[in-house]
């Protein structure tokens, strides 16, 4: 992990001293977490304390995507099997998170696995990362995506997931690039733009197969060769991710990691009752 200031140790220490307090909060969450905290709230010490808050509330709320995540269980392998993932670094202090699906029938491919399947992989970074980026890329190809998407879709999830990725993993999102958008993307992203934040569709760029629009906000050079670049494959990297997922394995397989136990006493706050999000009205 990054060298930190004196300022920003004390910083640390206050957020673990109040979340240790808290008794919807689990205990003594790593230094190092809540690091990443703070800095993707810009060290906004009250601004980190809610977004640990609602990342802890949302994976005691959510036990589908939260638990029995072992990496090597059948359902996890099954999912893992149509999907190549990367996580890394480029020129500027900047992280790249690529999800490329590879099932062209869709035939094996199951929406709420797949979250599932997201949870855990970032988790895995989470839990690896060892510097502080300035800000997060997000590469989405979509090239096997077809209308049979809609048959796979589920609504409950995917408000967790939206309310998950833009308000609690900490991270400093600031772009998301949809490659390879076949035609009716349009009605795919219908489906998932009412669950999104003004905020986020704004960062969402698509850009059609064959397209080098990419190339205006990466450079071509920072992507893996699949996408014209001179960085690794992306089966290369998603033996990388799979390889992280095996040395996590122990930790991610712990049904309570970074799960909150009780329910906050304060009625303005993130409800952690299983099924209830107070703030998002989630049924």
């Amino acid at each position: 992990m990054d060298k930190v200031s004196d300022d920003v140790k004390q910083q640390v220490d206050q957020l673990k001293e109040w979340a240790n307090r808290q008794p919807n909060l689990p205990k003594d969450i790593e230094d190092a977490i809540l690091l990443q905290f703070l800095h993707s709230c810009y060290y906004d010490l009250d601004k980190s304390k809610v977004t640990l808050e609602l990342f802890c509330g949302i994976r005691s709320s959510s036990p589908e995507l939260f638990t029995n995540r072992d990496p090597s269980s059948p359902p996890m392998k099954k999912a893992l099997q149509i999907l190549n993932l990367a996580h890394y670094e480029i020129p500027g202090r900047r992280f790249v998170w690529i999800w490329q699906l590879n099932d062209p029938s869709l035939e094996n491919y199951d929406y709420v696995q797949d979250a599932k399947v997201f949870m855990l992989t970032t988790d895995s970074w989470l839990l690896s990362d060892k510097k502080l980026e300035e800000d997060d890329m997000v590469i989405m190809d979509v090239k096997d995506i077809s209308l049979k998407f809609i048959t796979k879709f589920n609504v409950s999830v995917a408000k967790k997931l939206s309310k998950y990725q833009e308000d609690a993993m900490p991270i400093r999102l600031k772009q998301i690039h949809i490659v390879n958008a076949p035609p009716f993307v349009d009605k795919l992203y219908a489906l998932l733009k009412p669950f999104m934040k003004q905020e986020i569709t704004n960062m969402i760029h698509f850009h059609t197969p064959n397209s080098q629009t990419l190339y205006d906000f990466v450079k071509k050079e920072d992507l893996p060769s699949d996408y014209g670049g001179t960085r690794k494959s992306m089966v290369e990297f998603n033996k990388d991710a799979m390889e992280l997922l095996e040395s996590r394995k122990e930790i991610l397989s712990d049904d309570n990691l970074w799960r909150v136990e009780k329910k906050s006493k304060n009625k303005n706050e993130f409800s952690s009752d299983v099924g209830s999000f107070r703030t998002l009205a989630i049924d």
